[in-house]
């Protein structure tokens, strides 16, 4: 009940008056469906059972004349003295006698096809092991094959005179060997009752029954399923003419006599002399389609007189609630970032007064806000100069020391040819930000700094990069490549003349974003210092300017605040790895044209 009190609270005031229109008509709604739902179920199963039981005993009839037939048929090889003859035993007859032999009894079995157009193939096989076969189709059987297989070994041991076997492949054709088959079988004895041998009839299992037109809309429409089996095997499925199921899963699987009950009407018949088991099966679920469909009809006439009810509530309960619903909009657009009043309705009612006090609070919100967000734009602008102004300096003081100690030891080639170098740095570090700084101009700051530091240590570095050309003209901040260099000599530098490689590889990672690592050979670094510095590098949330209290890591860290400022959270900078071998830095920036 407090379940039920809650969901009822939750509910838009709309919808409470709709549903409260709703229960005077549904209960009585409900009641007529159920009514004309069972009624409709209770007569379709009667004419559903009567319906199967006549459509199963026109089967059996069917099935009984089709047996009928074919014993009048082979009946015809018993009263031919000469096949009998040619069957039994013959010692050491000749060639021109075998070839004799096979043609006469190739025009009996010719003459018996032609009374049976269904007939795919006829064969006689002798007590003695030989088979005689005629195909209207042109099928050859393999007579070793054949002498294998289990239905027939059953069908000799039989000692019934006809017999209709299961469905089987045609494992035994030199063709088609995929198809499927059932015989009939007709035990033949000579003059002394001696088994003489065995015909045989391969044919379509769908030719075991005919069915007309009418038969078959009438089994179409109530989904009747007819199966015919003997002793378990089957012989007939209506369901793998209708594709529900294969030959292969009626056969291996033999699931066509555990119907259910429960959920199907089963109605079971047996042929005149009792061999063949004849099913007929229509789902309940089919059934329990048919009514629904009679109660929809029956429902429709009262559901117009629902629907005149919902229109005229609905009607009278938007007046109320338009205004209100309107009103939850712009609340909801106010949580996700639109400051916009409602316009359109006046009311001196109390609606009208929420909807003016509510507008009156928006134009204060969005004022408020932008109020904050312009003085968060000049704090961010701030801060992006006060990084570039702490970065620039870290990397001159070296270099004039450098120039200072050389001019010392040296001549004025040298000086000269430093400052040079110094004063192209000079010009890109004190770009600003917004200029179109592309990495060709950022690689370029980073040779020239590797050139300074080589004239310094007497050529200890080598600087190679790999770059796609259609990267060199994208645009990068200013300033992100030297530092990460530079942290690359400083930690990476093994001394003892031991030359330091430093390798960039820089590719589009997508169609939004590019890669750039930085490898060394250095000396690397331990896992806790490195893990360390990688929690200085993420910088989500930029409360302030980074100071001086580690030294190591400012250059790296105030590149990854500059990237974070710049481009977003989802752009960054890390140590993938650092060991003895070498360190790997990797940083994610945006693809961006000039």
């Amino acid at each position: 009940m407090r379940n039920f009190q809650r969901w009822a609270g939750s509910l838009k005031l709309r919808n409470k008056l709709l549903i409260s229109y709703l229960l005077v008509c549904l209960f009585p709604l409900l009641f007529t469906t159920f009514i004309v739902y069972r009624f409709s179920v209770k007569n379709l199963e009667e004419e559903s059972m009567e319906l199967a039981v006549l459509y199963s005993s026109q089967i059996v009839t069917n099935i009984d004349r089709f047996i009928e037939e074919y014993d009048g048929i082979t009946k015809s090889i018993l009263v031919d003295n000469d096949t009998l003859s040619l069957i039994s035993e013959r010692k050491n007859p000749s060639i021109i006698e075998q070839v004799n032999d096979q043609l006469q009894m190739r025009r009996l079995l010719m003459r018996i096809a032609i009374l049976r157009p269904d007939v795919d193939n006829i064969m006689l096989l002798s007590a003695t092991g030989k088979v005689y076969q005629y195909s209207p189709v042109g099928a050859s059987v393999n007579r070793e094959a054949l002498l294998q297989e289990q239905w027939l070994e059953e069908l000799m041991e039989s000692d019934r005179v006809l017999t209709i076997t299961g469905a089987h492949t045609k494992s035994y054709y030199d063709s088609q060997q995929d198809g499927i088959a059932v015989t009939i079988g007709r035990q033949l004895y000579d003059a002394s009752g001696k088994k003489a041998g065995v015909l045989l009839i391969d044919m379509n299992p769908f030719e075991l029954v005919e069915m007309n037109d009418t038969f078959k809309s009438t089994r179409s429409n109530y989904h009747i399923r007819i199966y015919v089996s003997s002793a378990g095997v089957p012989l007939y499925d209506s369901d793998v003419i209708d594709g529900k199921t294969t030959w292969a899963e009626v056969i291996n699987e033999k699931t066509g006599t555990e119907f259910e009950e429960g959920e199907n009407i089963v109605i079971r018949d047996s042929t005149y002399d009792g061999t063949l088991d004849v099913w007929a099966v229509i789902p309940r679920k089919q059934l329990m389609g048919k009514a629904t469909n009679i109660t929809i009809v029956s429902a429709a006439a009262i559901g117009f007189s629902l629907f005149l009810i919902l229109v005229t509530a609905f009607l009278l309960s938007k007046r109320i609630t338009r205004p209100l619903t309107q009103l939850q909009k712009k609340m909801v657009q106010m949580g996700e970032g639109d400051y916009s009043g409602l316009d359109g309705y006046h009311s001196s009612d109390e609606i009208g007064t929420l909807v003016e006090h509510y507008n009156r609070m928006a134009e204060k919100i969005k004022g408020l806000i932008n109020d904050v967000y312009l003085a968060q734009i000049k704090q961010k602008d701030a801060k992006l100069m006060a990084l570039r102004t702490q970065i620039n300096p870290h990397m001159l003081y070296n270099t004039l020391e450098s120039i200072r100690m050389k001019a010392l030891v040296k001549g004025d080639v040298e000086t000269a040819s430093m400052i040079k170098i110094l004063a192209k740095m000079f010009r890109a570090s004190l770009g600003k930000e917004d200029e179109g700084h592309t990495i060709r101009e950022e690689l370029a700051y980073v040779e020239n700094y590797i050139l300074l530091q080589n004239i310094r240590f007497q050529d200890q570095f080598d600087f190679v990069y790999e770059v796609d050309p259609e990267l060199m003209d994208m645009k990068i901040i200013p300033m992100v490549f030297q530092p990460i260099v530079e942290n690359c000599i400083e930690h990476g530098n093994r001394g003892n003349y031991q030359k330091l490689h430093i390798h960039l590889y820089c590719r589009k990672e997508s169609a939004e974003s590019i890669q750039v690592i930085f490898q060394d050979d250095g000396c690397g670094m331990e896992p806790s210092r490195m893990e360390q510095i990688n929690r200085q590098l993420q910088v989500e949330i930029m409360d302030s300017i980074s100071s001086g209290e580690d030294m190591d890591s400012i250059g790296l860290r105030n590149i990854a605040e500059r990237i974070f400022l710049r481009y977003g959270k989802e752009y960054y900078l890390k140590i993938l790895s650092s060991t003895e071998k070498g360190t790997i830095i990797e940083m994610r920036i945006p693809l961006q044209r000039i």
